[in-house]
């Protein structure tokens, strides 16, 4: 066949895909390939044919037969690209995708797809970058503005995919999974209000998109909104029965309410619809152990750990699961916060009994009040070593076999250096009842809402005789000294206090001069407890699991004291009886 006679094959491959009939385009190119089996315009064809009827591996290997010879032809190499991604051959599909642009940058969809695959290998920014140029070259590929929005948000840099949702809704303002991912970006800024807005306009556009009436949901939880709140997840369940975050969520709520039969339900229900769900494990642990139910709940809790791939156990060592620890090294970590790994620390020493070498792996902020066990204890920067084991805090008791019997403290296990402490005496005034009071924990975090306290709350204590109200207070709930209720008056520390290397060093040290410490469910309350400073803790109707059910006291911490709510989301009797249990001035310390 000659070139005429080959130009006219393709010619009329051509015009039967223009009418439709695939089989006699394949028939008149395959025709041409049997002639010269590497035509490249054949080639190609049929590959990009069989890209559209799914036969992702027949298109590779047809895109392969020519590659070398179509080096120069940018369309082949773009089509390549799709078939290697469409076989999650996603490391080859980006090296396609650079070939084709390096050949004809201006090709707007090549930058997309570039995106694509850039973000499902784990890079971000190059394919945030990527999507920027396809905008860049054709403004009107609005879905790369979603697709940067969702990279921002996985990312935490919540005010960028905010921005990034307002320009894809700037030029369609009908999209309801925009308004609905924007809400999810301003609720992890903790801008509730208008996450919940953002919500209702998805919800008004898309009135059956499930996900955003389990995310208002979320909102209107977070602003104490019960009722409406399960109503929300209702609905979001009504329209996807088979939702495990919904069916979490609710879970929550009824804990939350004191529906805990109700609750344990709804958690077991999200596990069987996503038998590997972390979030529901460890729902029914916290669960558990409010209830008391020890062993049931660091298993649950472990159970997570195994299905959320055990984020944040520092290094690389296998994960520790109860072995003989006799001349073995184990590193230790605990992502959950300060407070957690305070509280979990005491049980570091029943490894050091065991004979294990133990490293821990934490912010230097903390060490300072962990300096007792600075000769016991190897403090590490990172998960770098040669380790036996390495193991979160929080896995301890599973292993360990921890009751409630096994929860308490012999003595406080928390240190700091006495001439800190001479650094902040002038705060407490001799005769009175110094009391330090914190009242907001992190604002980033879902259970916050249940935790925190508005400092007005604690108006009555003011009006003790002989009382003076000391911050404790760090960083979030500061603004709240600028509107306090007539004659109530709050002692602030002033400049430099707790702003250096150490974390909560300076309250620490201040707490040793106060005849009280009574704050939210904060990380103060284990700094004090665990210093064996009396500590009275406001707690929510139904608490964190560490706090149990009713109990005044707990079994954590001897010098504690629990003042509890009798209505869900109501302080004023809980600050009123812990006005009433203080002693007058200059009778000593409150027990």
């Amino acid at each position: 066949m000659d070139e005429a006679a080959l130009a006219a094959q393709l010619q009329a491959a051509l015009a039967a895909r223009g009418r439709g009939d695939a089989a006699a385009a394949e028939a008149a190119l395959r025709a041409v390939l049997a002639i010269e089996p590497t035509h490249v315009g054949a080639a190609h064809l049929l590959g990009v044919m069989a890209l559209e009827r799914g036969d992702d591996a027949a298109a590779l290997a047809l895109f392969e037969r020519v590659a070398q010879a179509a080096d120069g032809f940018a369309p082949l190499h773009y089509n390549r690209g799709n078939a290697l991604a469409a076989l999650q051959r996603l490391d080859e599909a980006a090296a396609a995708y650079r070939r084709c642009i390096a050949l004809d940058p201006a090709l707007a969809q090549a930058h997309y797809n570039l995106g694509n695959v850039l973000a499902g290998t784990g890079h971000a920014d190059a394919a945030i970058a990527a999507y920027a140029e396809a905008l860049r070259l054709q403004p009107g590929l609005l879905e790369a503005w979603r697709r940067i929005g969702k990279l921002q948000t996985a990312a935490g840099r919540w005010d960028e995919a905010v921005a990034s949702f307002d320009r894809l809704l700037a030029a369609d303002a009908r999209d309801a999974d925009a308004w609905n991912r924007r809400g999810v970006a301003l609720h992890q800024q903790r801008l509730i209000a208008e996450a919940l807005a953002s919500y209702d306009r998805a919800i008004a556009l898309a009135p059956s998109l499930a996900e955003a009436w389990n995310n208002r949901g979320n909102a209107l939880h977070d602003l104490r909104r019960v009722e409406p709140a399960i109503a929300a997840y209702d609905k979001a369940l009504a329209l996807d029965p088979q939702s495990p975050e919904a069916t979490v969520n609710r879970g929550m709520l009824e804990q939350e309410t004191g529906q805990f039969d109700a609750a344990r339900a709804s958690y077991r229900r999200a596990q069987a619809l996503r038998p590997d769900y972390a979030e529901a494990a460890r729902r029914l642990a916290g669960l558990d152990l409010l209830q008391g139910r020890y062993a049931e709940g660091w298993a649950g809790f472990e159970r997570s750990l195994d299905w959320s791939g055990a984020r944040g156990a520092v290094g690389r060592a296998p994960r520790w699961r109860g072995e003989p620890l006799a001349g073995r090294r184990i590193l230790l970590s605990e992502p959950n916060g300060i407070g957690d790994t305070l509280q979990f620390f005491r049980f570091v020493p029943r490894l050091l009994a065991a004979g294990a070498t133990v490293s821990f792996s934490g912010p230097r902020s903390i060490r300072a009040l962990l300096r007792g066990f600075a000769d016991r204890v190897a403090f590490v920067d990172d998960g770098d070593g040669d380790y036996d084991f390495r193991a979160m805090l929080w896995s301890l008791p599973h292993y360990l076999g921890i009751d409630e019997a096994g929860l308490g403290m012999d003595a406080p296990y928390l240190s700091l250096d006495r001439s800190r402490v001479a650094r902040w005496t002038h705060l407490a005034e001799p005769g009175a009842i110094n009391v330090g009071i914190c009242w907001q924990g992190n604002p980033t975090r879902k259970i916050d809402a249940l935790r925190s306290i508005p400092l007005a709350s604690f108006a009555p204590l003011a009006r003790v005789p002989g009382l003076r109200l000391v911050s404790l207070q760090q960083g979030h709930g500061l603004e709240q000294l600028a509107s306090l209720p007539k004659g109530m008056q709050v002692v602030v520390p002033g400049d430099g206090f707790d702003t250096g290397p150490d974390a909560f060093a300076d309250s620490a040290a201040l707490m040793q001069s106060l005849d009280l410490v009574l704050s939210a469910d904060t990380a103060i309350t284990h700094v004090a407890a665990g210093l064996g400073r009396p500590a009275w803790l406001a707690l929510a109707s139904v608490p964190d699991w560490r706090w149990l059910l009713e109990r005044a006291d707990s079994p954590w911490y001897p010098s504690v004291r629990l003042f509890r709510q009798s209505r869900l989301d109501d302080w004023t009797q809980v600050f009123e009886q812990a006005a009433a249990a203080l002693p007058g001035p200059g009778t000593g310390q409150a027990a």
